[in-house]
């Protein structure tokens, strides 16, 4: 009874026995000890879950994201607060040194606490503290190891280095010390900065010594993907049989069996296919179907069996159910392997379907883009020859031929719907298969159980929305990549289907009427001949593709060569030559030309020089410098319209139609006239002459009609009828870029410096070391040149292709870190073609790239 009473009295500055008992199990049992409990509970809630991106290496460590970090926040505070009580009531600190032994614990879960919050350098301060403060305790060493933890997601990594070399230099390490801990966060670090080969050691290292089963199992499926990542096929796939034999988590054993086989090497084969088809005869494998037909596909494409492996990935779409990620990947395998066979058409309807499913921060997103909408363009062409082609061969048919092509026609049709609708029954059977293999939901009962009082289960919905979704605005139609509407994607993904078909008065569809094939053949000569038109146009369109958007030199001349044999005298044979004569210059000036068939660049000069001798393309061949003549002058020209154009924008009225008049009277070959003509009459408009502003338009729409000038002009015009004010938008700009072209192979990476920032040497090696870092495994050189007198260019070279190019430079424009002194100055960069830097180079307009680079390279970023 008297201990009871004196304890009251107990004073925290007094080093007395009783006082320092009183205030330790006060210190623990009161405040501590329930905060470290409500954090290891809630660090226990986020672990159970975590939804893995088994596409990337798996994290170390899990922590929250932003929005994870925010349905903790709530908890993380209490464990603070408790803490702060526990710190405030109980500390001892007596001559220096603190003689309760529970006050470094506190502040560690309050460090910690910080750290699931995600506020790291309130974490930062609260471990750097610990490590002075409370040196020799037991926290002291704990507290290094979280605070290179913190270091490493701030991206400090060579301070994080040091603080664990730090506690690596300790001589003796206390026996509870967690060296596992320590190893695994050095390969977290070394997988940070791309040290590969010191992350599997240190992994190795903390999975031989780790005593938590579940560490072991995470590091050893990770330590599998490393190996996999360097090529050590065996090791990884021993590797992931371990994990499989750790009794592991459904989804960590489903992935450790499917990447075996993605890790296969040929001794297995059959072992692996086995496995992988027994998983296929397993319904509660029904949601991972699609990711166990791409790891046959997979194997199949190992063993150079092509056909069998396109099937398995045909089917992976087909069956896939909830994983859009899986879809996405088996749409691009299919692409890219037409793409790599030149099989164009099956390409674009899977680059397309691609697109339709992958996010903006998918590394291939650019890519994709642009490759489905130069195949698009390139399909639209090859189509119109298609349809042309077989509408001109049923015109040739007999009766007889028509009547059996009819029947055929409908039979063909007919097996098509059927298989339409078999493929779609499978589909639907397969996800009520999935819905049936998952278990029910129980009713929910009270606050406490329902989903959105619990902000661990809305973080949890949140992972699982942007696996399967990925990033999306709150809006209508969400799913949908395109929501103007119109085509419509089947189950599969694999293209578009039709809105409606055309029905006849007894409600068939029209496609069972034998008059519903013949209504758009050509039925006289004019009619043939205009068909003919059509795929002559058809088949250099394709040519073009070909060559300049896709660089495929054999397809191209297939077309054009078809141009020559096919149609003698087109509109377009006499540029079909030409390109011919282009194609085989280049091919010539190689070195390693070698001609068997007469086709050489002077067969085709010589022909057009002989059939079409007072041409554009002769005076071209005639003279092979004219090209750059001819490209010097349009420069030139677009300078003056530039300069012209400031003055109207200076309001100079007078002045600009005075420019525009010499023009339009003495340069009747300006490839500017139209814009000339239009600006003119804008500068009429700004004199307030409404009569004579709408002569000077009406001008614009005589002289050059079907000109985006022509219609901007009548979209005025249609204005002042109603009444209304002309604006400026229909206005030609600057040259605004038309001279740039869209390319999607060799790119550089280009920053523009002012000569007024940083050093230039200083921001050359800021650069370098960027590169050391995030794209050391690349030679990429960095080269600086004077642009003009305010600017130098820092051009760094080789990026493989466009897509590259703009990986470089999402990763350039949002680090605020090593580049942080360069992004701060808002100096212009930007990914660009050789042939568009050589453009800039001449021009010296960064503003009228920068607008072409934001027009066809960040639309939609």
């Amino acid at each position: 009874m008297a201990f009871i009473l004196v304890l009251p009295g107990c004073s925290p500055d007094k080093d007395k026995f009783l006082n320092r008992a009183y205030h330790r199990l006060t210190a623990r049992d009161n405040g501590w000890f329930n905060a470290d409990e409500k954090l290891r509970e809630s660090i226990a809630t986020l672990e159970q879950n975590h939804i893995d991106d088994f596409d990337e290496v798996l994290p170390v460590f899990i922590y929250p994201d932003e929005d994870q970090a925010k349905g903790m926040a709530g908890e993380m505070e209490t464990c603070i607060e408790k803490c702060a009580v526990v710190i405030d009531r109980h500390s001892m600190n007596i001559k220096n040194t603190e003689r309760n032994k529970w006050i470094d614990d506190a502040y560690f879960v309050v460090g910690r606490s910080h750290f699931y919050k995600r506020s790291f350098f309130d974490a930062q301060r609260t471990f750097d503290y610990i490590g002075r403060r409370f040196k020799g305790q037991n926290r002291q060493l704990e507290s290094k190891v979280w605070l290179a933890r913190t270091l490493i997601l701030l991206e400090q990594y060579a301070r994080a280095q040091t603080v664990l070399d730090e506690v690596r230099n300790v001589k003796e390490l206390p026996k509870k010390f967690p060296q596992d801990e320590l190893a695994a966060v050095q390969a977290d670090l070394d997988l940070h900065r791309g040290k590969v080969d010191d992350a599997i050691m240190n992994l190795e290292r903390a999975v031989d010594i780790t005593k938590e089963r579940s560490d072991r199992v995470r590091w050893s499926f990770i330590l599998a993907q490393l190996y996999q990542m360097k090529g050590l096929e065996e090791k990884a796939i021993a590797q992931y049989q371990k994990v499989v034999k750790m009794s592991p988590s459904y989804e960590l054993a489903f992935h450790a069996q499917i990447f075996q086989a993605l890790a296969y090497n040929r001794g297995q084969s059959e072992q692996l296919r086995k496995k992988l088809n027994k998983m296929l005869r397993d319904d509660k494998h029904v949601d991972h179907y699609d990711m166990i037909h791409y790891a046959l596909a997979d194997l199949d494409l190992k063993e150079n069996k092509k056909p069998e492996g396109i099937a398995n990935l045909k089917t992976s779409c087909q069956v896939s159910t909830t994983d859009t990620k899986q879809k996405t990947k088996s749409y691009l395998k299919l692409a890219d392997l037409y793409f790599d066979d030149r099989k164009y058409p099956p390409s674009q309807k899977y680059y397309d379907s691609t697109a339709t499913l992958m996010t903006e921060e998918h590394p291939r997103y650019e890519e994709v883009t642009v490759r489905a909408e130069v195949l698009g363009d390139l399909v639209e062409q090859l189509n119109i020859i298609h349809t042309e082609d077989s509408l001109q061969a049923i015109a040739r048919m007999t009766e007889e031929e028509r009547e059996k092509f009819a029947k055929d026609a409908i039979k063909d049709r007919q097996r098509q719907e059927d298989e339409k609708a078999a493929q779609e029954a499978a589909a639907r059977d397969t996800q009520v298969q999935a819905v049936q293999a998952k278990p029910a939901t129980p009713a929910g009962g009270g606050r406490g159980s329902w989903y959105f009082y619990n902000p661990q289960q809305i973080s949890r919905g949140m992972a699982e929305f942007k696996k399967k979704w990925g990033s999306r605005k709150l809006e209508d139609d969400w799913r949908r990549k395109d929501k103007s509407g119109g085509a419509v994607f089947s189950e599969d993904g694999d293209g578009p289907e039709e809105d409606g078909v055309p029905e006849l008065a007894d409600g068939e569809p029209a496609w069972k009427d034998p008059s519903f094939y013949f209504k758009d053949v050509p039925k006289d000569t004019a009619a043939l001949m205009a068909s003919d038109a059509r795929i002559c146009e058809a088949m250099y369109e394709a040519g073009m593709i070909y060559k300049e958007r896709l660089r495929d030199v054999d397809n191209a001349i297939e077309s054009f060569d078809g141009i020559i044999n096919r149609f003698d005298d087109c509109a377009f044979t006499p540029e079909a030559h030409y390109q011919m004569y282009r194609i085989y210059l280049a091919k010539e000036a190689t070195g390693s030309f070698i001609d068997f068939g007469g086709s050489t660049s002077m067969a085709y000069a010589n022909i057009i020089k002989e059939r079409w001798p007072d041409s554009e393309f002769a005076r071209l061949v005639e003279n092979p410098d004219q090209l750059e003549r001819d490209e010097a002058r349009r420069q030139i020209e677009a300078a003056e319209y530039d300069m012209v154009y400031r003055d109207f924008r200076n309001r100079k009225h007078m002045s600009v139609i005075n420019a525009c008049n010499d023009v339009l009277r003495n340069e009747p070959r300006n490839h500017l006239l139209a814009k000339y003509r239009l600006l003119k009459a804008m500068a009429v408009g700004g004199m307030h002459e409404l009569s004579a502003f709408r002569n000077a338009l009406t001008e614009v729409t005589r002289e050059h009609p079907g000109t985006d000038e022509a219609k901007a002009a009548e979209d005025i015009l249609a204005v002042l009828d109603k009444g209304g004010e002309p604006r400026n938008e229909g206005l030609p700009q600057g040259n605004g870029g038309s001279d740039f072209k869209v390319d999607m192979g060799v790119h550089y990476f280009v920053l523009v410096h002012p000569e007024r920032g940083m050093p230039i040497n200083d921001a050359k090696t800021a650069i370098s070391d960027f590169n050391q870092r995030y794209f050391g495994d690349r030679n990429i050189q960095v080269e600086n040149t004077i642009l003009d007198s305010e600017n130098q260019v820092i051009l760094l070279r080789l990026f493989d292709d466009r897509a590259m190019a703009m990986n470089y430079f999402d990763k350039f424009q949002k680090d605020v870190g090593m580049l942080a002194g360069i992004n701060d100055q808002g100096a212009p960069f930007f990914a660009i073609s050789p042939d568009n830097y050589a453009q800039l180079y001449k021009n010296k307009d960064v503003g009228a790239y920068s607008e072409f680079f934001a027009r066809n390279y960040l639309k939609g970023q």
